[in-house]
Parts: C-alpha cells; sequence; structure tokens
C-alpha cells in the first residue's frame, strides 16, 4: 500500500473511525482469511507469511470486538434462517500449510478460538509444495536470473536485484495464473528445468509445507478446528475440463472425509477471484453436500450475499495494525469504493482515489454513526 494511503488510515484511526465503521457494518459478516503463519521473522518476505505475534495480537482484537464462530455453523444459521450475532467473524486458513498447525493452532487453542482451515488434499503428508510457493522457493533464492519461457508464449523473465525480482515474481506469478493448467504445467517444468542447481532457503521449504492428516486429526478432535477441502492439486478451477471441476472437488471432499470421519460443509476457491471459478463447480457441490464457498473477494458479506460467492478479508505480511482495523470494521471497503480522481490512494481494481473525497466520504460515516447512536 502507498505511504499516502497509510497515512490517510492513520490519520482516520486518530478519529476513531474504525470503530464507528464497525459499529455501521455490525450486521455484515466478517470472514478473514489467512494462509502461513511464521513463528519468528525471515531474511524473505512473502505476503501469504505472517509473523507469529502479530497474529497474536490480531486474534486478540477479533476476539475483543466480534463473536467469532465457525464458519459452517454460521452458514448453517444463515441457511435455516437463524440470526447472527452482531459483529459476527470467522477465521479461515487456506492452502494447508504446516505452521498452520506448529505455529496457529497452539495460538488459536490458548485463546479458544475457532477456524477453518481448507487443505489441498493432494500435497497432505509429502513434501511436495504447490505450484506457486514452489515458483517462489525455485527463484527466490537467488539475486539474479533469466527465465527464457519464449517456448511457451510466455516471454522472458530476468532481474538482478530484490526489486527486479519482485516486479519478475509477480507478473510471472500473475501470467501462470492465467493459463490453462496444462499449459501452465509445461511452463513449470521448463522453471525447474532452468533452475536445477538452486537450492531454495531451508526456511523457505518449511514455510511452505504442508501438514500431515495426523496434524489436522489432532486440531479438529480439539473441536476449535474444522478441516475442508480446497481441491486436490491447487488448480484454478475455471482453467479446468468439466471433469477435472468435478475430480477436484469431490476428490478432495472424500480425502478429508476418508481420514478425519467428516468435512466441512463449507469449499474454499483455490486463487478466488471472481475469475477463477464458475457455474460448473455446482454439480459437484451438489453431491458433496457444500453448502457455502469462500472467494479471496475482498469486503465484508451483507446477509443476503450469496453462500457460493462469500467474500473475505486477506490478511498479509504488509498489513500493518491500523490497516487491520479498517479492513475487518469495513471501512477499507468504503476507501476502495470512492471515485478515482487525483492518484493518492490506489486498489488494483478501483483506481486511485483523492485525500479530499475520502476525508470528506469519512466525516460523513462518523457523522451518520453519531447521529444514529443519539
Amino acid at each position: 500500500m502507498p505511504g499516502i494511503a497509510h497515512k490517510l488510515i492513520r490519520a482516520t484511526e486518530s478519529l476513531g473511525v474504525s470503530a464507528v465503521s464497525r459499529l455501521l457494518h455490525s450486521q455484515d459478516l466478517l470472514i478473514v482469511m489467512y494462509h502461513g503463519i511464521m513463528p519468528e521473522s525471515r531474511d524473505w518476505e512473502h505476503w501469504c507469511q505472517i509473523p507469529a505475534d502479530e497474529f497474536r495480537w490480531q486474534i486478540q482484537y477479533l476476539k475483543k470486538h466480534y463473536e467469532i464462530l465457525p464458519l459452517s455453523d454460521i452458514v448453517d444459521r444463515l441457511t435455516n434462517s437463524r440470526p447472527l450475532p452482531p459483529n459476527c467473524a470467522a477465521l479461515t486458513f487456506d492452502d494447508g500449510l504446516q505452521n498452520n498447525f506448529e505455529v496457529a493452532f497452539p495460538i488459536l487453542r490458548e485463546l479458544g478460538v475457532p477456524a477453518t482451515m481448507y487443505l489441498a488434499t493432494g500435497y497432505v503428508g509429502t513434501d511436495k509444495l504447490l505450484w506457486q510457493d514452489r515458483v517462489f522457493a525455485e527463484t527466490q533464492a537467488v539475486d539474479s536470473l533469466e527465465l527464457d519461457l519464449s517456448t511457451h508464449g510466455l516471454g522472458v523473465y530476468c532481474w538482478d536485484d530484490d526489486v527486479e525480482y519482485q516486479s519478475a515474481y509477480e507478473s510471472l506469478l500473475a501470467t501462470l495464473k492465467r493459463l490453462p493448467a496444462e499449459h501452465k504445467n509445461r511452463a513449470m517444468r521448463d522453471i525447474c528445468r532452468q533452475t536445477p542447481d538452486i537450492e531454495p532457503d531451508d526456511s523457505v521449504r518449511r514455510a511452505f509445507q504442508i501438514m500431515t492428516w495426523d496434524n489436522a486429526a489432532e486440531m479438529q478432535a480439539s473441536g476449535l478446528i474444522e478441516i475442508g477441502p480446497h481441491t486436490v492439486n491447487h488448480e484454478i478451477l475455471s482453467r479446468l475440463s468439466d471433469e477435472r471441476v468435478e475430480a477436484e472437488i469431490v476428490d478432495s471432499y472424500e480425502a478429508v472425509l476418508t481420514h478425519l470421519g467428516i468435512s466441512s460443509s463449507t469449499f474454499a476457491f483455490p486463487n478466488g477471484t471472481r475469475n477463477d471459478f464458475d457455474a460448473r463447480v455446482m454439480p459437484a457441490f451438489r453431491q458433496c453436500q457444500i453448502k457455502a464457498a469462500v472467494t479471496t473477494v475482498a469486503g465484508l458479506n451483507s446477509r443476503s450475499q450469496p453462500l457460493f460467492n462469500l467474500k473475505r478479508v486477506g490478511i498479509g505480511s504488509d498489513t500493518s495494525r491500523a490497516q487491520f482495523r479498517a479492513e475487518v470494521s469495513g471501512l477499507m471497503d468504503r476507501l476502495r469504493k470512492f471515485r478515482p480522481t487525483q492518484s493518492v490512494l490506489h486498489d488494483p481494481a478501483c483506481g486511485p482515489t483523492s485525500v479530499a473525497d475520502s476525508v470528506q466520504d469519512l466525516a460523513a460515516t462518523t457523522n451518520l454513526a453519531t447521529a444514529s447512536s443519539r
């Protein structure tokens, strides 16, 4: 997030606007999305890996201000027209990383907070990394590199320093995600052929290692953690054939049932943007009695939000505490929706936003909340 956006968020925090926004959105459903929780900081940084001390602070904040329920319980209430408590929230973890068990679970257990963890079941109990994490592991360990993927129609990706690497990595990952699965897999094999002598940092491999079924069973036995399917191979469903879509969902669900005896009635879409899934998922959902699915589309959910398109608030390594409060309260939704004028606050989906418009709208929000509380 640009520095001036951070300044704007800090300014709104000093006015207590996040608390006001939380009041205004008290009837909306908050679903928080995590991936990995690291025991300590590393020499490298990845958006999906959050230090444990920040995670603990975030969970404590959520416990103080929200009623955190298992997502399947929330879905059952919504399906059966039973009311949700004000400021209702759910916690979710995608992929099934080992550090969810080793680092996140002890904190959740200590604080008595439930969560849903979604497993890419084809990787559980193996030493394989999810394909996008393998891209990071294969490329992050070198200061300079040139990847020639022109035979796949993808051009050349190269870098000579950390700044260039970050740009090249993000561009490469975005390109691979847009490809049909088989095309992407061919390009992945070529990347690995071009990086045979690169030895990934051990801490990278550990951070992205997937948990075992014993880990999942222990968490489930605690009564706090429910386990759900996240496909078998973490492929983006809209890039697959009809048969592969069904197999990725059904086989993942059945793997959870086989190993754990029960599965969450909810599902997490890999990558999870609006372009990453389509109506072809519904027959498999019906077969597995999946009642809801979570996306990575940012925001809170109104009580009328379709259950197979639930939005989430994604938390990453660059999420400051002020931004965290703004995100979970719904304030960031307002910032993202402002009409673009001057290039100050930038969101890839909405464009830049002017400070003047932001402050004006935030002031109106504060006045509205003050009036409603009288």
